[in-house]
Parts: C-alpha cells; structure tokens; sequence
C-alpha cells in the first residue's frame, strides 16, 4: 500500500541522515517505552491488539532507526500514542485497508540534558477478513517505522554543523527541510536568517510555519519585511500570529505595519493581535526611555 511504502522511503532516508552523523555524537539511547493512557482505540481492541502490541511496535521501530536499547534509569524516555485509526477502501476496491497514525515522543530521563523530540507517522495495511490483528499490526508497525524515521532525522539535524543544517533548507524532501528549520530555530543563529526567509515560500505549508516560528525565536529584525509579505499571503490565523511576532522584534518597520492592520484589517482578531503587539512594543520603549533616564 502506499502509506506503507511512504513509511519505507522515510526509514530509509533517516538512516541514512544517522549513519552520516554517528561519528559526531553517541547514538541516543532509549530505556522505558510508556503507552500514552487511552492510546488503543476500539477498533484495535476488538482485533485482539493491547498495549504490549503498540510498545514492541514502537521499540522494534526505534531500533531499527538507529536508537538503542539503554538503561532505564538514565536512557531517555519514549511515549507512544494512537493518534488516529480508520478503516478505508482498498485503491482499486476489492477490500478495506487499516490505516493508522502514532506519534512517538523522546525525552531524557528525568534531571538529565539530552534529545528532545516528538514525530508522527501514518501507517496503512490490508484488513483480512479472518484475521484483522495481522492487518492492524501491521498498519502499526508501519506507522511507528515513520515516526521513528523521523525521529531520527530530527536526531541528525541536531547534530550537523550549521552549514549543513542550512544547505538541508534546500533539500527536496519536505521533511528534511522542516526538521533543518527546527533545528535552526533552537540553536537561533542569526547566521542562518537569509536561508531561513527563503523558506517562507515554501510548497509545503507546515515547512512556512515551521520557519515562522523559527524567525521569531531568532528575533532579527531582517526578518520583519518578508514576514509581512508572508503575512499578507496566508490566512487570517497567520496574520494574527505574524502581528504578534513583528511586535515581539519591533523596531519601525514593524510599527508601520501594525499601526495600518489595527487601523484597517477586515478580521477583527487581527486588528486585536496588532493592537495588543504594539501596546507591548510602546511599554517597552517606556522601560528603555526609564532606565536610560535612570542611568
């Protein structure tokens, strides 16, 4: 099935992003694997699956993605959930096929630093009418393949030295592209702002919010100009959260902006978003102007 293939395709790409970072780092090792509360859902239940099914999925997932099995106490820590599950037609007709989504979540274990990240991946498989438990398993193996192939790219990224990080911006592979972008935004490099606000007119809308956020949490003002041109673009949600972030960097350009979508936006939660960025951005300027007098 093709969610299957699609799963096969990612692992294949996230091993490759591991190999070519294993002999910058120790691969992340994982000890507790916890099933998130109410993570199976009937039609999981009814074939016969339990949570023991979904933890070896997602332990057998991670393996294969390059993470080892460690201690417990001290590896970090996995959670698995069910996030959706329905029962779809087979392409071409003749039969149902099983489709199923997980997210898998990495943590250190507890008072420890280490990897940080959550994926999902989609699973699919044929649903045989003796035997459903095979075709759900499978879906969920499938799934939690994805996942932790994302996993694991997500891992190579955090890695990489920050001009391969940026040269991944340009990667045709929308995922690649997205965890470079997150990458990008926890190390807030300005350095990488001009890639950064190429990916503004990414094809892939999750890749262009990624890079929203990326941009606010780098907080350079070169960012302003394209995020309002971007702004002007979307929807009236990224508008609103394109006002909120201009305010949080400030400076003129940004005033200008908001003080026209407050006065004239058709959307009132823009007009408010813009209004409250600029209440922020004059109580700051009344700090700066206190403690400057101050000094």
């Amino acid at each position: 099935m093709r969610p299957a293939l699609h799963a096969t395709v990612w692992l294949a790409a996230a091993l490759v992003a591991v190999a070519s970072g294993c002999h910058r780092t120790p691969a992340v090792e994982v000890g507790a694997i916890r099933v998130a509360q109410g993570a199976l859902a009937d039609p999981l239940r009814e074939a016969g699956l339990d949570e023991g099914t979904l933890e070896r999925a997602a332990r057998d997932a991670l393996g294969a993605s390059g993470f080892r099995g460690g201690d417990p106490r001290t590896a970090h820590r996995a959670r698995v959930d069910v996030l959706t599950v329905k029962v779809t037609p087979a392409h071409g007709g003749g039969g149902l096929v099983a489709e199923v989504t997980v997210e898998l979540e990495l943590a250190p274990a507890e008072g420890a630093s280490g990897f940080t990240a959550r994926e999902s991946g989609t699973g699919a498989a044929p649903l045989g009418g003796s035997a459903p438990a095979e075709g759900w398993s499978r879906a969920l193996a499938a799934a939690a393949r994805e996942a932790a192939g994302g996993l694991a790219i997500a891992r190579a990224e955090a890695v990489k030295p920050m001009r391969e990080v940026i040269a991944d911006l340009a990667s045709p592979d929308s995922r690649l592209r997205g965890h470079a972008v997150r990458a990008l935004a926890e190390r807030r490099d300005p350095a990488a702002v001009p890639a950064l606000v190429q990916r503004l007119s990414d094809p892939d809308p999750d890749v262009v919010h990624r890079t929203v956020g990326a941009l606010a949490q780098i907080h350079d003002p070169r960012a302003v100009g394209p995020l309002i041109d971007v702004s002007r673009k979307g929807d009236d949600a990224l508008a609103a959260r394109v006002a909120r972030i201009i305010g949080d960097i400030g400076g003129p350009e940004a005033r200008g902006y908001l003080l026209t979508v407050e006065a004239g936006h058709p959307d009132p939660r823009v007009q408010r978003a813009a209004r409250e960025a600029l209440e922020e951005m004059r109580a700051r300027d009344r700090e700066a102007a206190r403690v400057a007098a101050e000094r």
